[in-house]
């Protein structure tokens, strides 16, 4: 249920950074969809949930499909040419609790981050992608991912394939990875304080496959594998109840269609 929340959400925060820009726009195409994934709750859990989530996504229409990754969260293309995308982005983070190996730690809401992305395509079968976003509930970190993609936009069928890299500032690699000493003191398990700065989070790789049913209905499949690195890795909270290697996978269905605005008939 949070995760619908935050997907009707996200539509609502993309529409409004749209707003003064739409109204003068012709065509655009609106894609919206569901998922069914299984993924970490958070950030170096040592197990995968499965949830449903929602996408949200505006291209224009004088522009050719492209396929992109599922993992490039809901976006809406203010600026779409041959060679880049440009626009904002909106992702989620499901809440951590306090249960298990995290007794006595601090509870972390339900996260969302707006911000910019900026996707370049040298070629219509390569693409670099990187997004930049900032917490404003659960968490008031800045957070990045990066990544590289080797991209087939087919009739029927669609592949990708590459490497990502994400960063967090202090703010939210405290928030996520930090022990306070109250915290340490509280846990029955044998935790230290620990407090990171800001650096590099994980490296990993995402791979997914479309087949369209029609011009407009898809449905995706994709894999996902990141494993933390360096401060977020040496945390207690990935080393005593996590994980370092975090896996994803998950089925989706999307409905792409046009839009008409600021038009007289």
């Amino acid at each position: 249920m949070r995760q619908s929340r935050g997907g009707r959400l996200g539509g609502l925060i993309v529409l409004c950074l749209a707003a003064p820009v739409v109204a003068h726009a012709t065509d655009w195409i609106v894609t919206v969809g569901g998922r069914v994934a299984a993924s970490p709750p958070y950030e170096g859990a040592p197990n995968d949930d499965i949830r449903p989530s929602a996408s949200f996504n505006i291209r224009r229409a004088d522009k050719p499909y492209r396929f992109t990754p599922p993992d490039d969260g809901s976006t809406l293309a203010l600026i779409a040419s041959r060679y880049l995308d440009f626009g904002p982005v909106v992702r989620f983070r499901y809440s951590r609790g306090d249960t298990g190996e995290l007794q006595g730690f601090n509870k972390i809401g339900f996260a969302v981050e707006p911000g910019l992305f900026a996707s370049v395509w040298p070629t219509n079968w390569l693409r670099g992608r990187v997004d930049v976003r900032r917490g404003v509930l659960g968490h008031a970190g800045w957070v990045g991912d990066a990544g590289v993609d080797l991209i087939h936009t087919g009739r029927k069928w669609d592949m990708s394939f590459g490497p990502r890299i994400g960063y967090g500032d202090r703010r939210y690699m405290d928030t996520y990875f930090g022990v306070t000493p109250l915290e340490a003191a509280r846990s029955p398990f044998p935790y230290v304080p620990y407090e990171p700065n800001g650096g590099i989070r994980y490296g990993g790789a995402e791979a997914a496959v479309a087949y369209h049913f029609t011009n407009r209905l898809r449905t995706t499949l994709d894999f996902g594998y990141r494993r933390l690195v360096k401060l977020a890795a040496d945390s207690p909270v990935v080393a005593i109840a996590g994980s370092r290697n975090q896996y994803s996978g998950g089925v989706g269905l999307t409905y792409s269609f046009g839009v008409r605005i600021g038009h007289r008939r």
